[in-house]
């Protein structure tokens, strides 16, 4: 028996070292841009606002756009690849205590759902609403809303880098996910983005396997 739990053990963390890393970044300036859109009146900020975006895996570290909300950023699992690589446990804002998964995404599952947007001042029609619908289905999947004029980045929560607005259930991995920002009342500029994030979380399966795969190396260590 001991050594059925210390074979299984070893795959378990060959499998977690062997699999691929990965979640999908859409960029208004930069990656995916095709699965971007927004109003007719958007500009670019090379700037990004009055602070600077560190986001790990933006293209663009320094560029936002503003003005014509809503934005509009989709997801489909099935037709849309991981385009980044994060090792598990990379940080992704060390305020927040967010790390990433390092799951490859593309499969049913549960999914986080990151945003990030630069330090600003100058944001009317706030808070700026997110919201989260999975195929059109009726109704939102995922809801919620950021006070964007917030310049103390400790306190913000680390303004610039992700931000985690919930999670989402995919049952079919052809169902598209449509993120839109928008704001409470038209602006200016009303609200700022510099792109969103889906990574998918481990399975509690997965979760008790590594476990598993723990014990029996502790097991073993022990004999």
């Amino acid at each position: 028996m001991k050594k059925a739990i210390a074979g299984l053990g070893c795959a378990a963390v060959m499998v977690v070292a062997t699999a691929a890393q990965g979640a999908f970044i859409i960029e208004p300036n930069g990656k995916a841009v095709a699965n971007y859109s927004a109003g007719t009146t958007t500009s670019n900020s090379t700037t990004a606002g009055s602070g600077t975006l560190l986001a790990p895996g933006l293209t663009f570290g320094a560029a936002s756009v503003f003005g014509g909300e809503p934005y509009t950023f989709t997801y489909t699992p099935a037709a849309d690849i991981d385009n980044t690589a994060f090792t598990a446990g990379t940080v992704l804002n060390s305020n927040a205590g967010l790390n990433a998964s390092g799951i490859t995404g593309g499969a049913a599952g549960v999914y986080n759902v990151y945003l990030t947007y630069p330090q600003s001042a100058n944001n009317s029609g706030q808070p700026t609403l997110y919201d989260v619908d999975v195929d059109g289905i009726a109704g939102s999947e995922l809801s919620g809303s950021r006070d964007q004029n917030i310049l103390d980045v400790p306190n913000g929560l680390g303004v610039g880098l992700w931000e985690i607005l919930g999670q989402i259930t995919v049952t079919d991995v052809n169902q598209a996910i449509t993120f839109t920002i928008d704001t409470t009342t038209a602006g200016f500029v009303g609200a700022r983005t510099a792109g969103v994030m889906f990574e998918p979380v481990p399975e509690p399966a997965t979760l008790g396997l590594m476990g598993l795969g723990g014990l029996a190396m502790f097991s073993r260590k022990r004999r």
